[in-house]
């Protein structure tokens, strides 16, 4: 099969996938989408759009009327000026190519409710599930330097429950933002800040059964874990570093598998790489950034 392209995106808080080219081959199936112009806003739901889309039902007193007040896009379907519908949805079996780049964690969106397999590992590094790929219900994982080709629609295999996944959730114009998703006996940590303005635990972001919220400007991935992060075996050591008076410290850890980003505690934003980061002596902290660190063992 021929894969048309490579994805090093991270979840969208709404799910669904980025318009994919179907498969030369291979069983189509349909599925219904709800999608809402909320306050009579602009709004594009995610998913793969490239099997064709039809309106099945008006929700809305405003009226649904294709290429004026909803469309498809390259992200999914598009809806304004209060159209509130239930859209069908053709899907079929599709390939993408999605590589772990410098043997980095990287999250290729893409709809995976038709299930997911490898079709043709193209890396030298082994592509092992669950060890360095997996699914989600938002898309594919990989990590460690596997690059592989994947078969996602009918016919592959069903994606089994993820024990985490990246959400990204962003608060625009500062105002609150909630960001469904499955959160029950589950653990919610802040895994990269994207904003300037600060992600603080329980006051700019939080989580119940609803699922993440983010107010005040906050933008950030979060990750979702099934499981407490207390019982994952490799979230075992907290470390708390702190940059005091904006000046450059070293905390030392043990940082050869790996450090998360737990919780932001600073008012000065904690980004990796810029603010933030560890190396083989451990982590360091920068510019005021003060968080709580997760150490892998």
């Amino acid at each position: 099969m021929k894969s048309w392209l490579s994805l090093v995106l991270l979840a969208g808080v709404t799910g669904g996938s980025l318009a994919l080219l179907p498969a030369a081959t291979g069983a189509t199936s349909t599925r219904t989408i709800t999608c809402a112009s909320v306050n009579n806003r602009y709004a594009t739901c995610m998913t793969d759009t490239s099997g064709g889309v039809t309106l099945q039902q008006q929700l809305s007193q405003a009226p649904c009327i294709e290429n004026r007040t909803w469309g498809v896009n390259a992200q999914g379907i598009w809806v304004d000026k209060g159209c509130r519908g239930l859209f069908r949805v053709t899907v079929g079996p599709t390939t993408l190519t999605c590589r772990s780049l410098n043997f980095k964690y990287q999250f290729c969106q893409v709809d995976t409710r038709g299930g997911v397999r490898l079709a043709r590992q193209i890396s030298n590094t082994r592509c092992i599930e669950h060890r360095t790929w997996g699914v989600t219900t938002q898309g594919i994982w990989v990590d460690k330097g596997c690059a592989g080709e994947f078969e996602v629609g009918m016919g592959a295999a069903s994606p089994s429950p993820p024990e985490e996944q990246v959400v990204r959730c962003e608060s625009l114009r500062n105002q609150r933002r909630d960001c469904p998703i499955h959160t029950r006996q589950a653990t919610v940590t802040l895994r990269r800040q994207l904003s300037t303005a600060a992600c603080l635990h329980n006051q700019t972001w939080g989580y119940d059964n609803r699922g993440i919220w983010v107010t005040n400007g906050c933008r950030g991935e979060f990750l979702v874990a099934r499981r407490a992060v207390s019982d994952l075996p490799f979230h075992d050591a907290l470390v708390v570093c702190r940059s005091l008076d904006g000046t450059y410290v070293r905390c030392p850890a043990n940082t050869q598998r790996g450090v998360l980003l737990q919780r932001q505690l600073s008012q000065r934003p904690c980004r990796q790489n810029q603010t933030w980061g560890f190396d083989t002596q451990g982590i360091w902290v920068t510019q005021g950034c003060e968080a709580e660190f997760l150490v892998r063992p």
